[in-house]
């Protein structure tokens, strides 16, 4: 069987390789399977290629499918073990019959905001993070995706915004997630209420920052490198 292959922190390589002997494989949707494999010997089959994290869609389907099945064994209202068929789907047997269980998936926003008037962009950089980046957080409980991008800009950046509009969305295994992702536009240039200490610092941005390569940006395929590769060439 070809499978995808990770080791503990999500990275991989861009093929597929044959089932490697004792560590589980895990069927995925469309065929195949996947691995958890310790980095020492990702870094073998890599042969020379850089091991890194994936955008590719089948991978990050196997590597959801992974995580999942790592760490989701038991139903939770119950606490019975899941019984998985063939495809990967879950199911648990209840008093009152066999119960479909489905995995839980973190939704998360994500936003392009502009300043009104401007051809500029609101860009922060996290505490714990070397790069600049949108602004983005999770749905709490009850919230709306659109009410939850409000109260992300607003506690990470003191601003206010409006004119939400949804652009596309994206899956993000790494953290469990599917991010959504929104444009906003704000008239707060400065803010104007306390943040929360979660990003370092925020700045607005042109076009021509961005061309001249002068920020640290996130990776290639991530949504937020798409949406602002978006705006950046309208």
């Amino acid at each position: 069987m070809q499978v995808f292959v990770f080791d503990s922190v999500g990275r991989t390589i861009p093929t597929l390789v044959d089932a490697l002997p004792g560590a589980p494989i895990y069927p995925l949707p469309g065929g195949g399977g996947v691995q958890r494999i310790t980095s020492d010997s990702l870094q073998k089959l890599a042969g020379g290629t850089h091991i890194q994290r994936t955008t590719d869609p089948q991978a990050l389907t196997a590597l959801a499918v992974l995580n999942y099945r790592e760490t989701t064994r038991f139903d939770p209202l119950t606490g019975r073990p899941l019984l998985f068929d063939e495809h990967g789907a879950a199911t648990v047997e209840h008093d009152q019959g066999t119960v479909q269980v489905f995995p839980r998936i973190n939704p998360a926003v994500i936003g392009l905001i502009t300043l009104a008037g401007t051809e500029r962009i609101l860009l922060g950089k996290n505490v714990n993070h070397p790069h600049y980046s949108l602004i983005a957080g999770y749905v709490d409980l009850g919230e709306t995706l659109e009410a939850a991008m409000q109260r992300e800009a607003q506690e990470e950046t003191g601003r206010t915004i409006y004119d939400l509009r949804y652009q596309r969305s994206q899956p993000w295994p790494y953290s469990g997630s599917i991010m959504v992702g929104f444009t906003a536009t704000t008239d707060d240039e400065h803010p104007t209420m306390p943040t929360d200490g979660e990003l370092s610092e925020t700045r607005w941005v042109t076009r021509d920052e961005l061309l001249n390569n002068t920020l640290p940006l996130p990776g290639p395929g991530s949504l937020a490198a798409n949406l602002i590769h978006e705006w950046l060439h309208q």
